[in-house]
């Protein structure tokens, strides 16, 4: 598994699904694909990686927005 396809797993959830909420995806991820792809906070949370987040950014073109008062991409 690479970074390009946790990126793709993403944009193809908001494709199927129309958003992709932020909470609980980091546990998808790991689940899904392995721990290298998240992150564990200062406060001991699980976050999605930085790398993938921008691989991410490069995929998701300009139609995909991130919603910061819902915590999602849609």
């Amino acid at each position: 598994m690479s970074v390009k396809d946790v990126a793709g797993f993403m944009l193809n959830e908001i494709k199927k699904n129309g958003s992709l909420p932020q909470v609980g995806l980091a546990d998808v991820i790991k689940d899904k694909f392995g721990k290298e792809f998240v992150f564990e906070t200062t406060h001991k949370t699980l976050t999605i990686d930085r790398k993938v987040l921008r691989e991410f950014n490069k995929i998701k073109g300009d139609d995909i927005l991130w919603d910061k008062d819902r915590c999602c991409w849609h």
